[in-house]
């Protein structure tokens, strides 16, 4: 050892590492470790040996370690020809490498590493493959822990989660575009999955084989049409199909040429371009007050969730921001309609809610045209019939919007056709058993949200229950009365606490009774058996909501985590879904909402409006959206919404 003194090098005495007093080395105590060990000299030609040279460096090595404690070594040594690094800092880090490297790729990188992919990776795993982005697809790969014996690949040409309920809110300005989308790469990169942007086009069920394309980005537009760019199949033991369903026209002539439709993210924004569009138009100068008129009339057909808060959102931009910021001579020729062929808006919610809704519609000025089909949808105006009166009208427009019912996926359509005949006889969604296995797949095929509905043999036989004990008939049907339309209304409504799926049937009686009835007015057990086949046929068992979707999702992914792989269980496995409803939110516009909070009450106005917000804010799928929902709505409260209009 060197030491300074007095700007003299003094050659100090030997001492050991963990003390300051200094002693000769044969005074060191046994129990510390030694700088040096006196040993005795060898031959030149033993010492130059390699293996004496390396075994010289493993025992200096050996009492380095003793003398320093491992926490505080942090230097690179090497060690048997290996680059090692030694200490806490470094066990650490080592760790860390051995951990698999979990990142969403599109295929496994050439050559990977030994150390970076398990060895139990794929061994013994079964592939799971989900179609979609929606909340099945999204509630599903969030709820499926990484743990799980599976290998999840998810492919949607879509590569991001949508948070629908507010889509209204984000077509108008109310909340961003950006902040109600999630990356649906994240959640599958926290978990080291895979994801393809690609859309699914074939199923081989026979062969667990799906055929994908990829489109080329620059060929999308508003109406989500593609071009072909890349073609692949992907091999799966287990399909969960989360396609939702698309937008139905019923037939109507017209629709997709002259209305939007309101689905998807590119709707909204297109909307909102569209709606700045005609309120630049109408305040140009020389513009004929008819063609003012005509510009700002705006129609929503549909009257259930999503139009009536498409309407209202309008609304609330018209009269509190564009009112502001555009000539006040333009507000008069506003016209907000929204025609429904139910008798009241949000005729699927409770009646006091729907009552209140429409009422709180025509008090706001928002025209509600209600009783009428809409028969065709000409280039400016809407085509209606009454349905009391069968008198037709047409209604003009400037900006027309569809949001009236959805249909099958024709995905599901391939599917159906790959099944063994007569397992999907529904053809308006997969049929599944209670565990959401879709039928006729042997269990190798799941569904779940809009695109599934699950067959329910015992909530039809309650209803036949129901008419036989109204109409008091015996074991062979013949029946002392036949019962009317409210008669028979009644009687199904006694079964709806038991089976919720009754009062749709109820719901969707009107369009069939007339042509099953009797000329009296009056429906026999026959009729009302052929009646109900034809209503269920075109039923779903759970309403096509958000809510249906998310839960269903929770489900199958914690039931493949019970099964944990295992064929025998997934396939046979008795246990079943349970839907529990935990109730219905709109917004009406001017700050308030309805809710139907079972167990609790129903709620209407501000307070509900209230209700709506937060909920809608802290169910958001991340942190990330959550306060940017949270900061865009109190943005939109303090500075208004921005109506600026990008050009493209």
């Amino acid at each position: 050892n060197i030491s300074k003194s007095r700007g003299r090098l003094l050659r100090a005495p030997p001492r050991t590492c963990n003390t300051r007093e200094t002693r000769p080395v044969g005074d060191v105590p046994a129990s510390f470790p030694r700088v040096l060990e006196p040993r005795a000299r060898e031959p030149p030609a033993a010492r130059s040996t390699p293996e004496r040279r390396a075994a010289t460096r493993q025992r200096s090595l050996s009492r380095l370690f003793e003398m320093f404690p491992a926490a505080s070594m942090t230097s690179r040594v090497a060690l048997g020809g290996a680059a090692v690094r030694t200490g806490a800092n470094a066990k650490a880090k080592a760790k860390a490498r051995a951990r698999p490297v979990r990142a969403a790729i599109s295929e496994p990188p050439a050559a990977p590493a030994s150390e970076q992919v398990p060895a139990a990776r794929g061994a013994g795993r079964k592939k799971v493959v989900v179609l979609g982005s929606g909340w099945g697809a999204i509630s599903f790969v969030k709820s499926l822990p990484a743990s799980a014996p599976y290998d999840v690949v998810l492919v949607s040409p879509r590569n991001y989660f949508l948070y629908t309920p507010l889509l209204p809110g984000a077509a108008t300005g109310a909340v961003e575009e950006r902040s109600i989308v999630e990356p649906i790469r994240r959640p599958i990169a926290e978990k080291g999955w895979k994801y393809y942007e690609a859309a699914c086009i074939d199923v081989d069920a026979t062969a667990k084989k799906i055929t994908c394309r990829a489109a080329d980005p620059e060929c999308f537009d508003d109406k989500g049409k593609d071009c072909e760019w890349h073609t692949f199949d992907v091999d799966y033991d287990y399909l969960v199909t989360a396609v939702g369903a698309v937008p139905n026209t019923f037939g109507v002539p017209g629709v997709e040429d002259n209305c939007m439709f309101f689905k998807e993210i590119v709707h909204a924004s297109r909307f909102r371009r569209e709606v700045n569009e005609r309120f630049e138009r109408a305040t140009l100068p020389d513009v004929p007050e008819e063609r003012m008129r005509e510009l700002l009339t705006f129609v929503v057909i549909g009257a259930g969730p999503t139009g009536v808060e498409l309407a209202a959102e309008l609304y609330d931009m018209v009269y509190q921001d564009v009112a502001k910021m555009y000539p006040s001579r333009l507000i008069p020729f506003v016209s907000i309609k929204i025609i429904d062929l139910q008798e009241k808006i949000l005729s699927a919610y409770d009646r006091r809610i729907a009552e209140y809704a429409t009422d709180f519609f025509q008090r706001a000025n928002i025209e509600c045209l209600l009783n009428k089909q809409v028969g065709e949808v000409k280039p400016d105006a809407v085509v209606i019939t009454d349905k009391i009166t069968g008198e037709k009208s047409e209604v003009p427009f400037g900006l027309a919007v569809w949001c009236s019912g959805i249909k099958l996926n024709p995905l599901c359509e391939k599917i159906m056709d790959s099944l063994p005949e007569g397992t999907q006889e529904n053809r308006r969604s997969l049929a599944c058993d209670k565990n959401l296995r879709v039928n006729g797949s042997n269990g190798s095929i799941f569904a779940v949200g809009d695109c599934a509905t699950i067959v329910r043999p015992r909530s039809m036989s309650k209803a036949m229950e129901l008419y036989k004990s109204a109409a008091k008939c015996d074991d062979a049907g013949e029946c002392e009365i036949d019962l009317d339309k409210d008669q028979i209304k009644a009687a199904l409504t006694k079964g709806v606490e038991e089976f919720p799926h009754l009062e749709e049937v109820v719901n969707n009686i009107d369009d069939k009774f007339a042509v099953f009835a009797q000329a009296n007015g009056r429906c026999t057990f026959d009729g009302f058996s052929k009646m109900l086949t034809e209503v269920d046929n075109g039923l779903r068992a759970l309403p096509a909501t958000a809510q249906v979707a998310k839960q269903e999702g929770e489900y199958l992914a914690a039931f493949f985590a019970q099964c944990d792989g295992d064929a025998a269980r997934l396939i046979g496995d008795e246990t079943k879904f349970e839907y529990n409803h935990k109730g219905s939110l709109a917004y009406i516009g001017k700050d308030a909402a309805v809710a139907d909070i079972p167990g609790f009450t129903i709620v209407k106005g501000i307070a509900a409006g209230v209700i709506w917000k937060s909920f809608e804010t802290i169910s958001q799928v991340s942190v990330r959206n959550i306060f940017l929902v949270a900061s865009d709505m109190i943005r939109t409260k303090l500075f208004g919404r921005d109506i600026s209009r990008f050009v493209d």
